[in-house]
């Protein structure tokens, strides 16, 4: 997908991406929005991924600092340790890979960033139409949950095609964790696009 114009100067701090991913979205009604953004902000005890998360987060921060103190005093075994956590990394994209080869959705393309979304839509949305997203990162599995307010939705040149909307979302509500996740995604991925650009 071509690279879509910023929501707006709030949001242009945000690296943009062009990515493949899952995405579903749903319409909210005015009475929903506040009830759907408390959800998403305070997520529930029991909810076993958002926990099974929030650990593999602070289990990566910890990790992070235990290696840089032992990098101070023995930089091979440091080196080690961060070669079997990159190890672990690809080992688990590789089975999420093979997660998604079965899966019978389809991906779309994306382009992405920290404060907003743009792709090709079947529906055609009204302006500050709020929806509801839950956008499955690729490879990681990673799903953020967020509401986007509606910028635009115009049809594209292809009306012929099954998707002949162009649907520019801005986030406005997503907890602090998905925030830093879809940061640090688009990071990951512009620097993989970067390196790949100098083979």
């Amino acid at each position: 997908m071509e690279n879509m114009p910023e929501f707006n100067s709030d949001r242009r701090h945000f690296f943009r991406i062009n990515d493949r991913l899952f995405i579903d979205v749903r319409e909210l009604s005015p009475s929903e929005v506040k009830q759907v953004a408390q959800t998403i902000q305070t997520p529930s005890a029991t909810d076993s991924e958002n926990q099974e998360r929030q650990q593999l987060s602070t289990i990566q921060a910890s990790l992070i600092h235990l290696v840089e103190q032992i990098n101070q005093n023995d930089r091979h075994i440091a080196r080690a340790i961060r070669l079997l956590d990159e190890k672990v990394s690809i080992i688990s994209h590789m089975v999420q890979r093979q997660k998604n080869a079965s899966d019978k959705r389809n991906m779309i393309d994306a382009n992405l960033s920290g404060g907003g979304i743009a792709f090709k839509s079947a529906v055609q949305y009204r302006h500050k139409t709020m929806l509801e997203l839950h956008i499955e990162l690729q490879p990681s599995g990673n799903i953020i949950h967020a509401i986007a307010s509606v910028v635009s939705c115009e049809a594209s040149s292809d009306l012929a095609n099954k998707t002949p909307f162009i649907l520019r979302l801005a986030f406005t509500d997503m907890n602090e964790y998905d925030r830093d996740f879809l940061v640090k995604h688009t990071l990951t991925h512009q620097a993989e696009t970067l390196r790949m650009s100098q083979k």
